[in-house]
């Protein structure tokens, strides 16, 4: 069931959604099998990034469950960077269709957090499966890595100062492997949650505006120019470094 599920999230991504009404009702069926099944890590991992795709919410506890499941530690054991962080960003994904309350603001986000009310219970989850990234973060590729702190910081605005430091630390050392947009995705999503690393944050725009300002565009720049300004960093060469990838493209 989860093969099927992923393999029809992906062909939904390469028609434009065009049968998503057909998906829906696939999923439907689909869905209660996965509670009742036997399921590998990748099985998890592939039903709840399919889910998160094609927008799939009839079932919530459906993915609830999935990712608690991918949380336990007999699954972690047998899982792998690429299955945890695709898994990550399926969650933050699911944020999207929460509560308007839950998702309007990072700091209402923030303060439901800290009370334990209301949240999304794959959100409990995401961190044992952050905690795995961290433990393998040799193993993770830059794509991956902007994935989770986008999902993980960006979306579900966990200010965990551990979990800051850690992958602050880790989008450093694979800076120079990320592309315009890996990075971008990074800065956006360190600003949500006001991570206080200006060092960080303007190392990576840098990278950007002296390695990739060819490949960057205007979308990527003027993120780069939110975050720079929802953190408080005043650096007049790099806004108008990025102004002007805006004003060229």
């Amino acid at each position: 069931a989860s093969r099927i599920m992923w393999s029809t999230s992906v062909l939904m991504s390469l028609d434009g959604d065009a049968d998503a009404l057909r998906c829906n009702d696939l999923f439907f069926q689909l869905s209660p099998i996965l509670l009742s099944s036997q399921l590998s890590p990748i099985d998890l991992s592939s039903a709840m990034y399919a889910i998160a795709k094609t927008n799939y919410v009839l079932d919530r506890g459906v993915f609830d469950f999935l990712a608690e499941e991918l949380s336990s530690d007999e699954s972690l054991e047998r899982s792998n960077t690429r299955l945890i962080s695709q898994a990550v960003w399926a969650c933050g994904k699911m944020t999207e269709f929460e509560d308007p309350v839950i998702s309007s603001t990072s700091g209402e986000i923030q303060e439901l957090q800290e009370k334990g009310d209301n949240q999304p219970p794959y959100i409990n989850n995401v961190h044992k499966l952050l905690t795995f990234l961290i433990k393998n973060k040799e193993q993770m590729t830059p794509k991956h890595v902007a994935e989770t702190i986008w999902a993980a910081f960006g979306r579900m605005y966990i200010s965990d100062q551990y979990y800051l430091e850690e992958f602050g630390n880790i989008a450093k050392n694979i800076a120079h492997r990320c592309n315009a947009r890996e990075i971008a995705n990074i800065v956006w999503a360190f600003s949500k949650v006001y991570y206080d690393n200006p060092e960080l944050i303007t190392f990576l725009v840098r990278v950007v505006v002296d390695e990739l300002s060819d490949q960057c565009t205007s979308q990527e720049a003027a993120n780069m120019i939110y975050a720079l300004g929802r953190l408080n960093i005043r650096d007049e060469l790099l806004f108008s470094e990025l102004s002007s990838i805006i004003e060229k493209n």
